[in-house]
C-alpha cells in the first residue's frame, strides 16, 4: 500500500475519535509531512563513508587492497544485532568476512559475555578461549551502529566493552581501541558518548557519524524545524499527549519500554520527539503515532502508517545483561583463564 494511503488510513482513524478537535488532525497531518525517511541507498552510503573514515583516520590504510584486508586487526561488534555485519562487509568488499579466524562469530556485547563467562565451564573453555584470544589480540574493536537516537543502548554497550577492554589488559594484551561507526545519530547521543568518553584515557574511543541530527529535529525542541507555526506545532503536542493517555499509557505490552523510557511515552522512547522512518522499520524514538498498532481485537482500532517490529514487546523480562557484566568485572578467574590461554598453557 502506498505511504499517503497508510496516512490517510491512520487520519482516519483519529477520525473516529469525537474527543479529538479537527485542529489535532490538522497537526497530525503536519506531522506526517514532515517524515524524514531513510532508504536503502543512503544507509548503504552510510556505511561506505564510515568504511573510509575508518580505514583512512584509524587504520591509515592508503590503497585499496590494504582496506579490503582490514578484518586481520578489527573485530567488528553490532550495537543492535541484525545482520549489519554482513552488510558492512558486503557494501565495502572486504575479504574473509565468513573466514571464522578473521571475523569471530561474536557480533554483540550479549554474545561477548556469554563467552567470557564460558571460561568458568571446562566443557566450554578451550572454545570459549580459541574465539576470544584472536578478538582480544585485535589493535581495534569496531562497533557497528545503524542508528542511536536516544542513545541508551549505544553507551550501555560501549561501557560493557570497556570493561571487556579492561579485561584484555589484565590478560596482558594491549587494550583495543573502540571505534564506534553510526549510520544515523543524534545530538543527544552524542552527548552521551561524549560523556562516557570524558572518564576514559584519551584515544580510548573515536566515533564518526554519517548523519547527525540535532535536537531541532524533534518537535520538543523549542526551535524544532518540523513545524514553523507556532499554533500548529502546539496542537502537535497536544495531540501526542492525547495519544499516549488514550492508547500507550494503558498497553501492558509496551510496560518495559515505559519503564526504561521514564515517562508514558508521549513523544516517543526517551521523549526523543522525532519523525524518523528508515525503509525497514521506524523507530520507537519516533512519535508513537507513526509506528503505534492497537491488537487487531481492539475495540477501538488505530494503525500508524509505518510499520515496527519490536525486538521485545510484552511483560518479558530482558536478559540480565548488566549483572553479567559486573560479574565479570570483579571475577578474577576469567582473567586467569584467559591468561592461561595467551600464554600458550593448556585446559
Amino acid at each position: 500500500m502506498p505511504v499517503w494511503r497508510r496516512i490517510w488510513k491512520s487520519l482516519d482513524c483519529l477520525d473516529r475519535f469525537s474527543d479529538v478537535p479537527q485542529e489535532w488532525k490538522h497537526a497530525a497531518l503536519f506531522l506526517f509531512a514532515n517524515t524524514v525517511y531513510l532508504p536503502q541507498v543512503l544507509l548503504n552510503d552510510a556505511w561506505r563513508a564510515l568504511f573510509l573514515e575508518l580505514c583512512e583516520r584509524e587504520l591509515g590504510c592508503d590503497s585499496v587492497e590494504a582496506r579490503q584486508r582490514i578484518l586481520g586487526s578489527i573485530h567488528l561488534f553490532e550495537n543492535d544485532p541484525s545482520a549489519m555485519t554482513g552488510t558492512f562487509c558486503h557494501v565495502n568488499g572486504l575479504e574473509g568476512r565468513l573466514d571464522n579466524q578473521r571475523l569471530q562469530r561474536v557480533e554483540g556485547v550479549d554474545k561477548l559475555a556469554d563467552v567470557l563467562l564460558d571460561l568458568l565451564n571446562p566443557a566450554k573453555r578451550d572454545r570459549a578461549r580459541a574465539m576470544l584470544v584472536p578478538l582480544f589480540a585485535k589493535p581495534y574493536w569496531v562497533m557497528l551502529v545503524d542508528k542511536s537516537l536516544s542513545g541508551h543502548s549505544l553507551e550501555t554497550d560501549l561501557r560493557r566493552l570497556v570493561i571487556a577492554r579492561s579485561i584484555a589488559e589484565k590478560v596482558g594484551f594491549k587494550p583495543p581501541k573502540i571505534v564506534v561507526l553510526c549510520q544515523v545519530l543524534t545530538s543527544k547521543a552524542v552527548d552521551a558518548i561524549q560523556a562516557l568518553i570524558q572518564d576514559l584515557p584519551v584515544g580510548a574511543i573515536a566515533w564518526y557519524c554519517a548523519v547527525l541530527f540535532d535536537g531541532r529535529h524533534s518537535i520538543t525542541h523549542p526551535d524544532s524545524t518540523l513545524i514553523a507555526d507556532s499554533v500548529i506545532r502546539e496542537n502537535a503536542l497536544e495531540l501526542c499527549h492525547w495519544f499516549s493517555a488514550r492508547f500507550i499509557k494503558s498497553d501492558s505490552r509496551l510496560a518495559r519500554m515505559r519503564d526504561r523510557s521514564g515517562d508514558d511515552l508521549e513523544f516517543g522512547y526517551r521523549a526523543c520527539g522525532l519523525t524518523l522512518v528508515d525503509y525497514s522499520n521506524c523507530p520507537t524514538d519516533s512519535l508513537p503515532i507513526f509506528w503505534y498498532a492497537t491488537e487487531p481485537t481492539a475495540e477501538d482500532i488505530y494503525v500508524g502508517p509505518y510499520v515496527r517490529v519490536h525486538s521485545r514487546i510484552g511483560n518479558q523480562s530482558a536478559e540480565p545483561s548488566s549483572n553479567k557484566w559486573i560479574d565479570l568485572e570483579s571475577n578474577r578467574n576469567i582473567v586467569d583463564a584467559l591468561r592461561h590461554s595467551a600464554q600458550g598453557g593448556d585446559s
